[in-house]
């Protein structure tokens, strides 16, 4: 069986970080990813074709192999709650702080909130207290990540986190038959959030609140669409993709200290992620981005390079955020007219 390995690493050569610091860039020294990405079959993503920033999770689910994308909610409850039932339609509702601007409100998402578990189950105590007549119950999965589990699939449609994140929430609201009733669930819990003991704690210690919830990620999983993977694994501790991997019956663990583990864990098939580099990605500074390419070019691509002329693998895909994908093959590195020149 031959041996697959992709590597993904969202937004990670972003071409505005290579124009920023074009001196010391061009001062690296890359010969391996060089190599791999001059001899590569190159493909530019969605985000090249439709001019469009680059989808998370419709990138995982291609990259994977499931078409259509796998939904968010329940991908995510999927890799965090126990009693997971792919049968149900879920929601996610994200806690979130909303901050008045003129006539409207800026969203401000979860990851930048520092929510403690006990706050965010304290939050989802009083939410569920309030909604239990309606027989709405969040469920909680982690200080983040809160759930809306729904027996049977329902008309809504969603804006993702992502494209109200830092922005007016105006005319972003859920759209569908229960529309008004999904907003209004939002403003009441806007209302409960805003006067519980959490938020006046963090108010007087100078926190930023936790105001609001967001709704999105709607989906049930569909398992006549989804691609068994039995012989793959993910190398990553990304929630989307444990769920992902979860779904589809392949082995997850996270990022692997070297290309060797992967090689001898058994399976044929790995995609391979650094969740916690690209958390930490729009943190750093320029000489922490640059350190972090050498080590990239260090710990990875010279053994996937060398692991290519060795046949030990047999198809290297790389996406690394500069919206192409490079398809290398142990043949495409006789192609001696592509020149090993400067990325």
């Amino acid at each position: 069986m031959s041996k697959a390995i992709t590597l993904w690493i969202p937004d990670f050569l972003n071409k505005q970080r290579i124009i920023e610091s074009e001196q010391a860039w061009s001062k690296l020294e890359l010969p391996a990813l060089q190599t791999l990405l001059k001899k590569a079959d190159l493909f530019p993503t969605q985000s090249v074709i439709n001019n469009q920033p680059n989808d998370f999770y419709s990138t995982a689910s291609n990259l994977f192999h499931q078409s259509p994308g796998l939904p968010i909610a329940a991908t995510k409850a999927a890799a965090l709650l126990e009693n997971f039932n792919e049968s149900d339609f879920w929601v996610k509702l994200d806690p979130v702080q909303m901050i008045p601007d003129r006539d409207t409100l800026i969203l401000i998402p979860a990851k930048d909130l520092e929510i403690k578990e006990a706050e965010a189950k304290a939050l989802i105590e009083v939410f569920n207290q309030h909604f239990k007549q309606d027989k709405v119950e969040i469920e909680y999965g982690s200080p983040t990540d809160w759930f809306l589990r729904i027996k049977q699939a329902v008309d809504i449609k969603s804006t993702p986190l992502g494209e109200v994140s830092y922005s007016s929430i105006e005319g972003k609201y859920p759209t569908g038959h229960a529309a008004r009733y999904w907003r209004q669930l939002l403003n009441e819990a806007s209302m409960l959030f805003y006067t519980h003991q959490v938020n006046e704690q963090r108010r007087e210690l100078g926190q930023p609140e936790i105001n609001g919830i967001w709704l999105w990620g709607e989906g049930k999983l569909d398992t006549s669409e989804l691609k068994a993977r039995p012989d793959a694994k993910i190398w990553s501790s990304n929630t989307y993709l444990k769920g992902m991997a979860n779904a589809t019956q392949a082995q997850v663990d996270g990022f692997p200290d070297c290309l060797q583990s992967c090689l001898n864990s058994g399976q044929d098939h790995h995609l391979l992620m650094p969740y916690k580099l690209i958390e930490d990605l729009p943190n750093f500074s320029q000489e922490q981005w640059l350190e972090s390419v050498n080590v990239l070019e260090k710990e990875w691509m010279t053994p996937l390079l060398k692991a290519l002329k060795e046949k030990q693998i047999d198809s290297l895909l790389i996406e690394v955020g500069d919206g192409y994908r490079y398809h290398v093959q142990p043949a495409h590195l006789k192609r001696f007219w592509r020149f090993k020149n400067r990325l």
